[in-house]
C-alpha cells in the first residue's frame, strides 16, 4: 500500500536540491509524491518538473495560480491525490514551516522512507483516532508525527 505525501512550495527555489531530493524519491516504492507548488515566482516550478522526470510514476506536480493559505495548498494536493490514486494514510510537509524548524526536506524524506516503524506508528495511530487529523480523513503533518514518534527529530535539524 502506498503512502501519500504532499509537499508545499512557496518560492523554494534556493533550497531545492535537485539530486538529493532525486535520490531520496528513487530510494522508496512506498509512497507517491504530490508536489503542490503555491504560486512561485522564482524557479520552484522548473527545479520541481526536473526532479519529477527521473521518477514520474512517483511525483506529481499540482500548480496554484494564485498565493493560498497553507489549508488550501493541502487541500489542493490531498483533493489531486484522492482522486486519483487509492491511498489510505497522505501526509503532508510545508516547506516554509521547515525553515523556522531549521529542518532539511531530505533529512525528512530520508527518515520516512528508511524507518518503516515510523510509518507503521503513524498507521496504528490514524487506524486508533489518536492522531490528529485534518480536512480529509487520513492526512497529517509528517513533521508533527516524527516529533511525535520519534526522539530523534533533534538529529533532523539539519540546514535547508
Amino acid at each position: 500500500m502506498k503512502i501519500g505525501v504532499i509537499i508545499i512550495f512557496r518560492n523554494n527555489e534556493s533550497s531545492i536540491n535537485v539530486d538529493d531530493l532525486k535520490k531520496q524519491i528513487k530510494s522508496t516504492d512506498a509512497m507517491k509524491f504530490c508536489f503542490v507548488d503555491n504560486n512561485s515566482k522564482d524557479n520552484t516550478v522548473q527545479l520541481l518538473n526536473e526532479v519529477k522526470e527521473d521518477s514520474e510514476e512517483k511525483i506529481e506536480i499540482v500548480e496554484i495560480k494564485k498565493v493560498v493559505t497553507e489549508p488550501m495548498a493541502k487541500r489542493a494536493g490531498a483533493r489531486y491525490l484522492f482522486n486519483n490514486y487509492n491511498l489510505k494514510y497522505t501526509g503532508f510537509i510545508n516547506l516554509e514551516s521547515l525553515k523556522g524548524e531549521g529542518a532539511s526536506l531530505n533529512a525528512i524524506l530520508e527518515h520516512i522512507a528508511q524507518d518503516e516503524s515510523f510509518i507503521e506508528e503513524v498507521k496504528t495511530k490514524m487506524d486508533n483516532g489518536n492522531a490528529r487529523q485534518s480536512f480529509f480523513k487520513g492526512i497529517f503533518s509528517i513533521v508533527d508525527s516524527i516529533k511525535e514518534f520519534n526522539t530523534n527529530y533533534k538529529s533532523l535539524r539539519l540546514s535547508i
